[in-house]
């Protein structure tokens, strides 16, 4: 089944959801860094008079040190990555979704007209494709079996910069054992588990001895891990992924962590 298939003659129009969080160029950096805490979203739309400014990622905001948060979004925000139009084919900003690795998209009237209208989600694409790829299809087809990991004591700051180095929104939390030569899988962590902690802070903050015992990976986990199996079915771990609110799962066999499943994968899956 291919993409077209599956969202075939669908518009951004057909799927978008009203666009109910953002800020404005003149809010402070401090209101941003807020409303990701709270939301655990990693970027904002920069909304001025219901047009579109720009963009605000968690990244921005971390390079803002806590002696200058008193600068407004406009000195950090940049232009969206991506943008849609309530009539651009879903099909077609899937694609650009995945290819960008952007998790939301902001919806305009017209490229002319940049006056908000809505956004698309990941989880959007998900919906309108779960039940529309076959119940044979199994995740080894989809996942990817080199996984990025961690442990529960490694240190929250270098796994966020793990996760920027290999563009990995979320890691299995592992204990190997290396008597079987398995990775047993305890939790998972993710960017918004980050974000909403308030534990990740610039590193060169943390180095001038702002934390005398820096924040570790089992403090923000969570647990369990939600897993599948290889032969679970695709349609499955989409109605799991939708139903827990998650954006990936680890895939165990005997115990043993044999590979990730994401909603990129899934799409990139079905745009194939």
């Amino acid at each position: 089944m291919a993409c077209r298939d599956a969202l075939s003659g669908v518009k951004v129009e057909d799927v978008m959801r009203p666009c109910s969080i953002f800020v404005s160029s003149n809010d402070l950096v401090t209101k941003a860094r807020a409303v990701m805490r709270s939301t655990g979203l990693r970027s904002l739309p920069v909304i001025d008079g219901g047009r579109l400014a720009g963009i605000v990622t968690i990244k921005d905001i971390l390079q803002v040190t806590s002696t200058r948060s008193n600068i407004a979004v406009s000195g950090i925000m940049s232009p969206s990555k991506l943008v849609a139009t309530p009539s651009m084919s879903l099909v077609d900003l899937a694609r650009q979704m995945v290819g960008l690795e952007v998790s939301d998209v902001p919806v305009v009237k017209s490229l002319s007209d940049r006056t908000v209208v809505g956004l698309v989600r990941l989880d959007d694409l998900l919906a309108q494709i779960s039940g529309k790829i076959s119940p044979g299809r199994k995740v080894e087809e989809v996942m990817v079996t080199d996984v990025v990991t961690c442990e529960p004591e490694d240190e929250v700051s270098k796994i966020w910069d793990l996760m920027e180095k290999t563009n990995c929104s979320g890691l299995p939390v592992i204990r190997p054992d290396k008597r079987r030569r398995a990775r047993q899988v305890l939790g998972m962590v993710t960017r918004s588990d980050i974000i909403r902690s308030g534990k990740i802070r610039l590193s060169e903050e943390s180095d001038k001895g702002r934390f005398k015992s820096p924040p570790k990976v089992k403090s923000v986990m969570r647990t369990p891990a939600i897993v599948v199996s290889p032969q679970t079915p695709i349609t499955t771990a989409i109605d799991l992924m939708l139903e827990k609110k998650i954006g990936r799962l680890a895939v165990v066999m005997d115990e043993n962590l044999v590979g990730i499943l994401s909603r990129s994968d899934i799409i990139r899956f079905a745009c194939g």
